[in-house]
């Protein structure tokens, strides 16, 4: 009768919600745990939930853990300053322990941010579960360009500065990411090809596509245009050697701007290559077992030294405040021109020698300010460099996200990318406001 009972009860629940669904009754006892949180990514604590029978609620993060032994379940979510969550819990083909649910609440959720954004300071900039999120560049004007999935379909979305949709155009699938070149133009990259593409009336247009080798390394090599120079790198010595050249736009002629190199890291570099080197025709010439064990190995370890010993010095050029700053971390100095090429002044800088640094530095959309990043245990953090002396100091930690991707600053606020906790394949996009 119990048993009878707890059926008539759950079909009672499905009816009252307009459901007809299709169950097997399941007395298999499981956890179901779950996080809630508002449409802009803010944890609603103190929320009520009612799983089947069980009663729980949020905490401080937004969240819960229930159990129950009924499935298909009834969720629901309650919380003053928004509409009721209702939704059908059923146990997956594959359960083996705990259940994970998102609950993204609805209503009035300016007041709830103006009761705890002073304590997490973290939104959800395009709260749209079923997007997901691959890149994003801002823009100037305070919209933000993405690329993303939505529902098995790719998309260039245009959002305005609250995250609503402006507009969008459709894009082949699997995109690597967008790029922004020296002359603002932003790029779509993929593996094998690469589309400029444009604002037109209000709309997002590409154009035909070129293959990525080759076009896109020259769009790297840029990075710094006027209406009078352009300013471009070459790496040599095995990418231990970057040279930067100042060309006059009008007469063609280039100058030597900044030369810095690792000439002990070339040296060693070198010595490996000299080692290692082996022809790759030579592993179709080989006439023995013995032979051919001894060239897959000189073959591994030639790929071995191509794709993961050969790494590029850091020594980054930017545009800041006026002028052109280049970051010599191998020589621990940072050296300032005028925009015309003119040397101005050198500081020394140390910051790359604190623990946990990640070969990174990170300007502002103004280019007013540039932040040196750190992690630590899968948390970063950011320091800005004083222009002036070289010294860190404005220390700003990512408080809630590990392991964030492309980091850009705009205003008052540090947008990224995050992986969804709950769902890996999912990569949402946040900000984090830099005041205290």
């Amino acid at each position: 009768m119990q048993h009878l009972h707890r059926i008539k009860t759950l079909c009672l629940i499905l009816l009252s919600t307009g459901c007809l669904i299709s169950f097997s009754y399941s007395q298999v006892e499981a956890i179901v745990k779950g996080k809630v949180v508002s449409e802009n990514g803010i944890p609603v604590k103190n929320a009520s939930v009612k799983l089947g029978n069980t009663d729980a609620r949020t905490n401080s993060n937004g969240i819960f853990t229930a159990k129950t032994t009924s499935f298909p379940a009834k969720l629901t979510v309650n919380h003053t300053l928004f509409a009721e969550y209702a939704d059908m819990i059923v146990l997956p083909e594959r359960w083996r322990d705990t259940i994970r649910v998102l609950v993204v609440m609805t209503g009035k959720e300016k007041v709830l941010e103006e009761v705890t954004v002073s304590a997490e300071k973290i939104f959800w900039v395009y709260p749209r579960k079923q997007v997901n999120v691959l890149d994003f560049l801002l823009q100037p004007d305070n919209s933000i360009l993405i690329c993303c999935s939505d529902k098995n379909s790719y998309f260039m979305r245009s959002l305005d500065e609250r995250g609503e949709k402006i507009n969008e155009t459709p894009i082949r699938s699997h995109p690597k990411k967008l790029y922004l070149d020296c002359m603002k133009t932003v790029h779509l990259v993929y593996s094998d090809s690469i589309y400029e593409t444009a604002f037109i009336d209000k709309s997002i247009g590409i154009f035909q596509a070129k293959a990525t080798s080759g076009i896109f390394n020259l769009l790297q090599s840029c990075v710094y245009k006027d209406d009078h120079n352009l300013v471009k790198y070459n790496y040599s010595n095995e990418d231990q050697r970057i040279e930067y050249l100042a060309i006059d736009i009008k007469s063609k002629a280039a100058k030597t701007l900044y030369v810095g190199e690792d000439r002990s890291e070339y040296r060693q570099m070198e010595e490996y290559r000299y080692e290692h080197y082996m022809a790759d025709e030579k592993m179709f010439h080989s006439q023995t077992s013995e032979e051919l064990k001894l060239t897959r190995k000189t073959w591994n370890s030639k790929q071995f030294y191509e794709l993961i010993v050969i790494n590029p010095v850091y020594i980054p050029l930017f545009e800041l405040n006026d002028s052109l700053f280049i970051f010599d971390h191998v020589n621990d100095s940072a050296v300032v021109f005028t925009k015309e090429g003119k040397r101005v002044r050198s500081f020394p800088i140390f910051y790359h020698y604190l623990e946990g640094w990640k070969n990174e530095l990170i300007t502002n959309l103004e280019k007013t300010k540039v932040y040196a990043r750190y992690e630590s245990e899968g948390i970063t953090t950011l320091k800005e460099i004083n222009l002036a002396n070289g010294k860190t100091e404005s220390i700003i930690q990512l408080e809630k996200h590990t392991f964030p991707k492309n980091i850009q600053i705009h205003g008052d606020f540090i947008y990224y990318i995050y992986k969804d906790y709950l769902d890996k394949s999912m990569h949402y996009l946040y900000k984090q406001s830099l005041n205290e």
